[in-house]
C-alpha cells in the first residue's frame, strides 16, 4: 500500500473524540443503552393455530429476513407457530416512538415508513422505509428499551407479530451467540472505535460471513453495490483501470462508496491470500452506519491516488 494511503486512513480514524461522537448511531440518542434483556428459562412456546397456506407464507417471509438465517428447523417451527397475523391500513401506526416494546414484526406485504422525532418539540422526520421481507421492532426487545422511532403503514400491510417471550427465547439466543463471535473483531475495527458496545452489537447481529480462496474476486468494478465488507482474515487489494488503488488487511473495510453514492462499484476487489470477510447488506448499512457517512465520505480521496 502506498504510504500516503496508510497515512490518510490513520488521519481519518484519529478524529478528535468530540468530533467522532457526532457520528454515532441514531439509536444511542433514543435510549437504547440498557444491557441485553435476559431470556425466560421457564418459557413455554406459544402455538397459534394456522392453516398450511399461512405457515407457507410465514416460511417465505422468514427466508427474506437476516435475523432468521441462523435458526435451525425446530426454532423456525417454533417461530411459525408463535407469530400472529396482523393487518394494518395505510396510515395506521404500528409502533409509537417512546412506547414499551412488546412485539417484533416481520413485514410480509405492503410498505411502512419510519418516523423519528430527534428532539422534543420538533416535527418527526421520515428516515427509512420498509418493504416486504423487512423486520422491525427488535431493538426495544433486545435492549429492553423504549421504541426508538415510530413505524407507520404507508400502504395496507400484512405483518407477522412475535411476542416478547418468543423473541427472547428463540432469537436472542442466536443473536447473542453471533454477537459474541464478532465482538472482539469489531472492537478492533478502527472505523467503529467511536461506537459503544451496544452499537457494535447491533452491527454484529447483521453480519454475514463469506470465505474466499486466494485470487478470488469479491467485488467487480462497474457492477451494482449491495454489500459493505469488513476484512476479518487475510489480505486483499482493490484495482481500478489495472492499477492497485488500495490494499486491505484485517480490520479494513471496503465497498462503502457504491452504497453511500448509490453508484456502481468504483474498483475491483480481489483476495491476495485466503480471506474471511463479513458483510452488511444495503438496507442494514443505511440503517446502522448512516451516521458514519461523513467519515466514509472522506475516504473517497484515497481511491483517486493509486499506489505507487
Amino acid at each position: 500500500m502506498a504510504a500516503s494511503s496508510a497515512k490518510g486512513r490513520k488521519a481519518t480514524y484519529n478524529l478528535a473524540t468530540k468530533e467522532r461522537r457526532k457520528h454515532t448511531l441514531s439509536f444511542r440518542r433514543t435510549g437504547v443503552s440498557a444491557e441485553c434483556a435476559v431470556t425466560d428459562e421457564k418459557y413455554i412456546p406459544k402455538v397459534i393455530p394456522k392453516t398450511g397456506e399461512a405457515k407457507h407464507r410465514i416460511q417465505k417471509a422468514l427466508e427474506k429476513s437476516y435475523l432468521f438465517t441462523s435458526l435451525d428447523k425446530d426454532q423456525i417451527r417454533t417461530v411459525i407457530d408463535a407469530v400472529e397475523e396482523q393487518r394494518h391500513k395505510a396510515g395506521q401506526v404500528i409502533i409509537q416512538q417512546g412506547d414499551s416494546g412488546l412485539m417484533f414484526y416481520l413485514l410480509e406485504a405492503g410498505s411502512c415508513e419510519v418516523w423519528l422525532q430527534k428532539r422534543p418539540g420538533t416535527n418527526p422526520e421520515m428516515v427509512k422505509t420498509y418493504s416486504a421481507g423487512d423486520s422491525f421492532g427488535e431493538l426495544a426487545l433486545l435492549y429492553d428499551a423504549p421504541r426508538a422511532a415510530t413505524v407507520k403503514a404507508s400502504t395496507d400491510c400484512i405483518v407477522w407479530a412475535m411476542d416478547r417471550a418468543t423473541f427472547r427465547s428463540i432469537l436472542m439466543t442466536s443473536t447473542n451467540e453471533k454477537r459474541q463471535l464478532y465482538e472482539e473483531f469489531l472492537e478492533n475495527v478502527p472505523l467503529l472505535q467511536s461506537l459503544d458496545k451496544y452499537e457494535r452489537s447491533a452491527i454484529a447481529d447483521v453480519l454475514e460471513a463469506e470465505y474466499f480462496d486466494a485470487g478470488k474476486v469479491i467485488i467487480i468494478e462497474g457492477t451494482p453495490g449491495d454489500k459493505f465488507y469488513f476484512l476479518e482474515e487475510g489480505e486483499a487489494e482493490a484495482r481500478s483501470k489495472g492499477q492497485i488503488v488500495m490494499r486491505y488487511n484485517k480490520g479494513d473495510y471496503f465497498g462503502e462508496l457504491a452504497l453511500i453514492n448509490d453508484a456502481p462499484r468504483a474498483a475491483t476487489v480481489a483476495t491476495v491470500t485466503k480471506c474471511k470477510v463479513v458483510s452488511i447488506n444495503r438496507e442494514s448499512f443505511k440503517r446502522l452506519l448512516g451516521k458514519l457517512e461523513d467519515i466514509l465520505h472522506r475516504r473517497k480521496a484515497e481511491y483517486t491516488h493509486p499506489s505507487k
